[in-house]
């Protein structure tokens, strides 16, 4: 890296005395170069300089692409030139098998999304990155790069919840809507994940994971603004308009199919639990789809037996989860699980305690629950069949 940065600085100096031909065959010279060497230090079984230098030429193809564009006075449309560097660099990966290149065009095709998202030019929804993303992924798993996966997972999160969010509106949906189609598509993505895993997809469960981790904390942030809605929905309920719902024939179908495949792949995933867990996760899924219905609720008292019943389903989404993460092979999904009943403990003591119970006292009730459920996965594990794993 420190000699890509030498050949922008020696370029940057000597820009007004070097020919801009020389300038240009210099940097090709580098390019060729380095990718020869990398291709020699393989062959001499000497991988890790191999990989360095693979590094060094991926990294100069794109440097080549800006100086040569300001030497020739030349532009890209829109951000293409990062894709282009993006899918180079994956080029370099596949063809000497290295992981540190696959990372660079990893990271290269999520810079690339998102300077398209920040472009006026571009698209409101960039659903390309779709293709790219899988490719990149294929790649990522012919080589076996557990980073580049959790990358593309973590790069995964924030487009699709940006691509859904301008796709969702442009339909005319409300914020309620929005973030309930985008949880519900975060929870099917995890489920469809979960299940090529107990395929024996490579890299799948990765996927899966992140996707839940994203599932887990929009099923705890979309009940956190209740006991503000609540005082929204009256006011709104008062006003002449009435709360109303824009295109309720299109958001029912999207709920109730997202709904019913999280819980049907849950059901398939379930393993001998299965009747548990996917009733779990199938109830879970479905109150969620329900939440933008809670315009319509004017009494007070059914509001909170409605918060009360999301706040249950959630409960209950996180210990199938649990339940889940008893085998041997899913132990991810355990963690999960816990990660959310913890999340949704503190919001309930936030909203129900707050004032009314000390800290200490909250800690020792928590503590206590906490102790009661891992007691109870314990005396759970041992009736499981030995065959699902050690209990250990």
């Amino acid at each position: 890296m420190l000699i890509a940065l030498s050949a922008i600085s020696f370029v940057g100096a000597n820009w007004d005395a070097t020919p801009k031909l020389l300038v240009f065959a210099l940097l090709l010279a580098v390019i060729w170069v380095s990718l020869f060497a990398a291709g020699r230090a393989f062959d001499c079984n000497a991988p890790v300089l191999g990989h360095a230098l693979a590094l060094l030429g991926a990294a100069m193809f794109g440097i080549t692409i800006m100086l040569t564009a300001q030497t020739f006075n030349l532009s890209s449309f829109r951000n293409t030139a990062v894709l282009i560097w993006a899918l180079a660099a994956l080029a370099v990966s596949l063809a000497v098998s290295s992981r540190p290149v696959m990372i660079l065009a990893t990271l290269l095709s999520a810079l690339w999304v998102w300077l398209e998202i920040l472009s006026p030019a571009a698209p409101d929804t960039m659903w390309s990155y779709a293709l790219v993303w899988a490719v990149m992924l294929a790649a990522s798993s012919r080589l076996n790069s557990s980073v580049s996966v959790n990358l593309l997972g973590l790069a995964l999160l924030p487009w699709l919840i940006n691509a859904l969010v301008r796709g969702l509106e442009s339909l005319g949906m409300e914020a309620h809507q929005i973030a309930t189609l985008t949880l519900l598509s975060f929870g099917i993505l995890a489920t469809g994940f979960a299940l090529l895993r107990h395929r024996q997809v490579p890299t799948a469960g990765v996927i899966a994971g992140w996707c839940g981790t994203a599932a887990i904390i929009g099923g705890a942030l979309i009940q956190w603004p209740l006991g503000e809605y609540e005082a929204f929905v009256r006011e709104l309920n008062r006003s002449d308009t009435g709360p109303g719902m824009p295109n309720p024939a299109l958001y029912v179908p999207l709920a109730l199919a997202l709904s019913g495949g999280i819980a049907a792949m849950a059901w398939i995933n379930g393993g001998g639990q299965r009747k548990r867990t996917g009733l779990g996760v199938a109830i879970a899924a479905l109150t969620a789809a329900s939440f933008p219905f809670i315009v319509y609720i004017e009494d007070p008292v059914v509001f909170l037996a409605v918060r009360i019943l999301f706040g249950t389903a959630y409960y209950a989404f996180c210990i199938s989860l649990i339940l889940i993460g008893t085998r041997a092979d899913a132990r991810a999904t355990g963690t999960l699980g816990i990660a959310g009943f913890i999340l949704h403990t503190a919001y309930v003591y936030w909203e129900t305690f707050s004032g009314l119970l000390s800290t200490s006292l909250f800690f020792l009730t928590g503590g206590l629950v906490l102790f009661g459920l891992s007691w109870g996965l314990l005396k759970w594990r041992k009736r499981l069949p030995t065959s699902q794993g050690d209990v250990s």
